[in-house]
This record gives structure tokens, C-alpha cells and sequence, in this order.
């Protein structure tokens, strides 16, 4: 039997970017935007929903009593920023610890 020509198994997908590429970001096929959106545009109406209605709904003052909020928000986003740094440094440091042992690995090869 012959062996399939390249032709056979399919050419390269060719795909029509648009204009400055947001129809290819943009489309529905093979898309997470379609996922996210499911899951992010419910909770950003939920959002907006419990923030009018803390600050016009029954007890407008409560809305303005809430002091120290703001300090807890920036206590909050600290340790947040702390951690994606530090996992962002550990994965750095994997990243050219791995790459240093492929470039090793390739030189014995080649010397081989």
C-alpha cells in the first residue's frame, strides 16, 4: 500500500484573522471567551445588583458607616500580590533550571 500523501491528511487550517485580529479572539468555535462569559457575566450582575442596593437601597447611611474596609481590601490584595510573586519566582527559577539541564543534555548528546 502506498503511504498517504501529504494532501490526505489534511492541510494547515488557514484561519481569517479580521481586523486587528478580534475576529479570530472574538470567534465562538474553539473559543474559552463563550465559558468565561458564562461564568463572569452572572457574577458581575450580582455584583452591581448588591452594590446598588447597599448604597440606594433601604439604609443609604449604612453604605457610607462601613470604615476600614478599604484596609482590609489593601491588607487583602498585599498578601495576594506577595504570593503570585512568589510563585512567579518559583516558576522562573524552574523554568531555567529546566532549560539549563535540556542544554546539558543536548551537549552530551552531541558529543556523543
Amino acid at each position: 500500500a502506498e503511504p498517504p500523501r501529504f494532501g490526505a491528511l489534511g492541510a494547515m487550517i488557514k484561519y481569517n484573522t479580521g481586523l486587528l485580529g478580534l475576529k479570530f479572539i472574538l470567534r465562538i468555535t474553539g473559543s474559552v471567551f463563550p465559558k468565561a462569559l458564562l461564568m463572569a457575566v452572572p457574577n458581575a450582575i450580582a455584583v452591581l445588583l448588591l452594590h446598588r442596593y447597599a448604597r440606594y437601597g433601604e439604609d443609604p447611611e449604612h453604605y457610607m458607616a462601613m470604615d476600614g474596609v478599604e484596609f482590609l481590601w489593601a491588607g487583602y490584595t498585599s498578601v495576594l500580590s506577595f504570593l503570585l510573586v512568589f510563585r512567579n519566582n518559583q516558576a522562573y527559577t524552574r523554568f531555567w533550571e529546566g532549560a539549563t539541564l535540556i542544554h546539558q543534555i543536548r551537549g552530551e548528546w552531541l558529543s556523543a
